[in-house]
């Protein structure tokens, strides 16, 4: 499973979340990105959040017309089917690798952008990561289902 990063967002708090060329990935997250509520949106499992092109393309045909990173991820994806992951994967994004923490649970700030934004994602939310292997990442990187590194306790 391959694809590309079509793009990067970050933002100073909150949503949505801009495009930036490029960004240094730490395991504090994407840098440049701020998040206002550290309780939920904060910590190295939630490092980095993931949505895709393909899911955008969904909600356009729902009646949702949004850019990439209205719905706060750092990375959207193209070409990756978000739908086959699971928790615990890896993926190579450029010189990055991250692993995938969780299914990201949106909040109802979503419905800023459409009032039925959170119901109609349900099933359709994202990732959120770790990061595993540090690095810079730049639009048009490519992302890869990578193994588990060397040395790594599962």
């Amino acid at each position: 499973m391959t694809g590309v990063l079509a793009q990067i967002s970050v933002s100073a708090g909150g949503m949505p979340k801009l495009p930036v060329d490029t960004a240094l990935v730490t395991a504090h997250g994407v840098g440049g990105d701020r998040q206002h509520n550290m309780k939920y949106h904060s910590g190295p499992d939630r490092a980095v959040c993931l949505y895709s092109v393909e899911w955008y393309a969904w909600l356009r045909e729902q009646g949702v017309d949004l850019a990439y990173g209205q719905v706060g991820e750092n990375f959207t994806t193209r070409g990756i089917d978000l739908l086959e992951l699971h928790e615990g994967d890896y993926l190579s994004v450029g010189v990055c690798l991250i692993q995938l923490a969780s299914v990201r649970v949106p909040c109802k700030q979503l419905n800023m952008w459409h009032p039925n934004l959170f119901e109609l994602i349900t099933g359709r939310t994202g990732w959120l990561a770790r990061v595993v292997r540090e690095g810079s990442v730049k639009a048009g990187d490519a992302i890869a289902l990578a193994n588990e590194p060397a040395g790594s306790i599962s």
